[in-house]
């Protein structure tokens, strides 16, 4: 292949890197989904009705993909290398005719993910089964308000216990001097104690 080929063949697998594809779901959850089979089975999906029942959540979600008749088989012949040819070209019709769509909780319960392996393996678009939707919100304004007050202690933020502490108004440095706050004010404004219209 010469130089224009190639670079023509290259053109056509990356394309222009500013189309990129917009946000699916389903591409979301198809990574989620292969990081936590890869936790939970290192290898394989196993030859029985929980592996079986994983690779249809899969492949409904693959059918949701673009090239799905492609990608569908591909990835039951690497991650279910037992199922029949016949049952992945069952399996594949099904799922691209009415592909399956499950909400955040209900895809949980069916794969029984708990809010630990949720949090170590980055998931974010499937639940819990031991934490409900309300909870998860919580914790998750709680997540943001501690980053935010973070950010505001880097930037050199004081917190407000140490600034109420130290304030004027808690410490009255007036009364050690024996004055009265508006002095006291009037002197640190004016350091020189003199009023703009003394002359």
């Amino acid at each position: 292949m010469n130089t224009t080929g190639r670079h023509t063949e290259i053109a056509r697998r990356y394309g222009d890197k500013r189309k990129r594809e917009p946000f699916s779901i389903a591409a979301k959850r198809v990574s989620e989904l292969t990081r936590l089979f890869a936790a939970r089975y290192r290898g394989a999906l196993p030859d029985d009705d929980a592996g079986r029942d994983d690779a249809f959540v899969m492949v409904h979600h693959l059918a949701c993909r673009p090239d799905a008749e492609r990608r569908i088989p591909l990835w039951l012949g690497l991650h279910a290398p037992w199922m029949a040819v016949g049952e992945i070209r069952d399996l594949t019709a099904t799922a691209i005719a009415k592909p399956f769509r499950w909400k955040a909780d209900k895809l949980a319960k069916r794969l029984n993910l708990i809010e630990a392996d949720r949090q170590r393996l980055g998931i974010t678009t499937i639940g819990a089964v031991d934490v409900d939707k309300a909870a998860r919100l919580t914790r998750r304004k709680e997540r943001a308000r501690l980053r935010r007050e973070h950010q505001r202690r880097s930037a050199g933020a004081q917190k407000r216990i140490d600034y109420e502490a130290n304030s004027l108004s808690r410490t009255k440095p007036w009364e050690a001097m024996g004055i009265s706050r508006r002095t006291w004010y009037r002197r640190h404004t004016n350091p020189g104690g003199t009023s703009a219209c003394a002359a």
